[in-house]
């Protein structure tokens, strides 16, 4: 389990020099999407699709089965790329907080019950399986609802 505390001190994610790289995937079962609410910045208490940051050295539809798995607890098998988004967030001087490349794919769960409900990681608030026709209920994050967009899914 990470330290918070102790990551803030060297967060390279606020502020950065350079983009950061993340993966996020887009598990769908019986029309329902299934979502994180977000804990920590950027976006803590919006809901979003599971993910996180590419680690050194890690190909992106790995990172994106990992980071399914840690966020969720489902073993997911990454099936074909959903889009690229670029998430740029901007502080009140208008300086650039957070910058990612959201490299997003559609996965399919490969083990474990197929009704399992997520568990969500320490890192989340909550997971959930959300209807497509709901999705408009929920705080999304932007850059979800641009991919949401893009694909033509619930927006």
């Amino acid at each position: 389990m990470v330290d918070q505390e102790k990551l803030s001190v060297f967060d390279t994610r606020k502020y950065p020099i350079r983009p950061h790289v993340g993966v996020g995937i887009l598990l769908v079962r019986n029309e329902k999407l299934l979502l994180v609410k977000r804990k920590f910045d950027p976006d803590a208490g919006y809901w979003a699709i599971p993910g996180g940051h590419l680690e050194l050295g890690e190909r992106t539809e790995v990172a994106a089965e990992r980071e399914g798995f840690e966020e969720t607890g489902f073993k997911v098998k990454v099936s074909r790329l959903a889009g690229i988004i670029d998430k740029i967030m901007y502080d009140e001087e208008g300086r650039i907080e957070y910058h990612y490349v959201l490299i997003n794919y559609f996965v399919e769960q490969v083990d474990g019950n197929i009704d399992q409900a997520p568990i969500p990681d320490s890192d989340a608030l909550d997971a959930k399986f959300v209807d497509f026709n709901k999705l408009k209920e929920y705080n999304l994050t932007e850059s979800l609802v641009e991919l949401l967009k893009h694909l033509k899914i619930g927006y």
